[in-house]
């Protein structure tokens, strides 16, 4: 994950603070050429969380609400 980071600019904890996790996770595909797997985008919310001063949690306590927004999203 920190490779992926590292290709989207973010190489340092820190400037994950206000970051969209969905919108990292689409730039990642972009940058990379590839789909990644949804995941990322649990693990983004995750981290993006604790930047942010939430309490630590594993990236897939973060799958419902992902799957929330982008049935939100696709409407």
């Amino acid at each position: 994950m920190a490779a992926d980071l590292n290709l989207i600019g973010i190489d340092h904890p820190q400037k994950l603070i206000g970051k969209d996790p969905i919108k990292l996770y689409e730039e990642l595909c972009l940058i990379s050429g590839k789909t990644h797997d949804p995941c990322v985008i649990d693990v983004f919310m995750s981290v993006v969380h604790f930047m942010e001063g939430g309490d630590p949690a594993p990236w897939w306590s973060f799958t419902e609400e992902r799957k929330k927004i982008l049935a939100i999203k696709r409407g």
